[in-house]
């Protein structure tokens, strides 16, 4: 059954402030228009900013992966990224030999101030205000293009809202906009299945030999929310980015049906033992998703790096179509 996702406050406000006006300042078209030379957008940005923003900006420096994926699946390329970990997923392989300006932690603002970027895009790590501020010192516009939600079932929608103001920055905000049904479809119908099998999930994190589990309230709560899995009965904290710390017990008193791994050493370009090769050695092997071959080992850069584009959902709902 399909499932109608509704809007934060947040996200009709911001969406609504999307207008598009003429460089003379006396005019004002619809934001569905291409924009042009002197044509800018008012986007308010996830710190409460309502920033005027060129529009199709010649010269772009984003600092947040989620933000250069979301435009690379919009077909467009930015100037300069953070340094980038080894193994960038294919679409955005082109990455790796480009212009790097720093981290996302740290960027090298007198690299960025050099290039005399048109627009400069912060976002997760590197969107606080303090980076924001050094950017403003030079930057003629600054976004903070983070998606942030109170709780899970607020993040599609989040989401969908940074996706269709980058859309709309480019001209390209029907794109944007189908993008997001698609995915809120696709969503849809591996959430039905999840729901009619009736098993529970559990989502861990395996870094340097230990374990960490997450609940439904936390980074990771869209398995719950948005894919339709039930939650074991574990007791874990229910908000946070952080995970709790587990035993290998744990795994045979919360038998989860279905088991998320990610490996976080992976991920961010660590050798480390694998995590599958941790889990295997303890008690895994008595849980339901393990006699059940219901033990996923997700796509690190999809649900850690960048989860906030496109493509990262679509990666996210094949992970766990491979669990059904």
């Amino acid at each position: 059954m399909k499932k109608y996702r509704t809007r934060t406050a947040g996200a009709i406000s911001a969406l609504a402030a999307l207008t598009l006006t003429a460089g003379c300042g006396n005019t004002e078209s619809s934001a569905t228009a291409e924009g042009g030379k002197g044509q800018t957008v008012s986007i308010t940005d996830a710190q409460g900013r309502e920033v005027e923003v060129p529009t199709n900006p010649q010269k772009v420096v984003a600092l947040d992966w989620s933000v250069i994926r979301t435009l690379s699946d919009l077909d467009i390329d930015v100037d300069a990224v953070p340094t980038p970990q080894p193994g960038l997923p294919k679409d955005l392989a082109s990455y790796q030999d480009a212009t790097h300006v720093g981290t996302i932690f740290e960027p090298d603002y007198e690299a960025i101030a050099a290039m005399e970027p048109d627009l400069v895009i912060v976002g997760s790590r590197s969107g606080n205000p303090e980076i924001v501020k050094e950017f403003e010192k030079f930057a003629p516009a600054v976004l903070d293009m983070s998606v942030r939600a109170e709780k899970p079932s607020e993040v599609f929608d989040a989401t969908e809202e940074r996706v269709v103001q980058l859309g709309t920055i480019f001209g390209k905000k029907e794109q944007a906009e189908g993008l997001m049904d698609d995915l809120d479809t696709q969503v849809d119908a591996v959430s039905d299945q999840a729901e009619a099998s009736d098993r529970t999930a559990m989502v861990v994190q395996v870094s340097d030999g230990t374990v960490s589990a997450y609940g439904p309230g936390s980074r990771f709560g869209t398995v719950y929310e948005d894919f339709g899995y039930r939650p074991t009965k574990a007791p874990l904290q229910e908000k946070g980015s952080h995970g709790e710390e587990i035993s290998q017990e744990f795994f045979v008193q919360y038998n989860p049906g279905v088991l998320f791994v990610l490996d976080r050493a992976k991920t961010i370009g660590q050798d480390q033992t694998p995590a599958l090769d941790v889990l295997n050695k303890g008690l895994i092997k008595d849980t339901d998703a393990a006699k059940d071959n219901k033990i996923v080992e997700v796509d690190g850069f999809a649900w850690y790096i960048a989860p906030s584009a496109p493509s990262s959902w679509t990666q996210m709902v094949s992970d766990v179509k491979d669990t059904l």
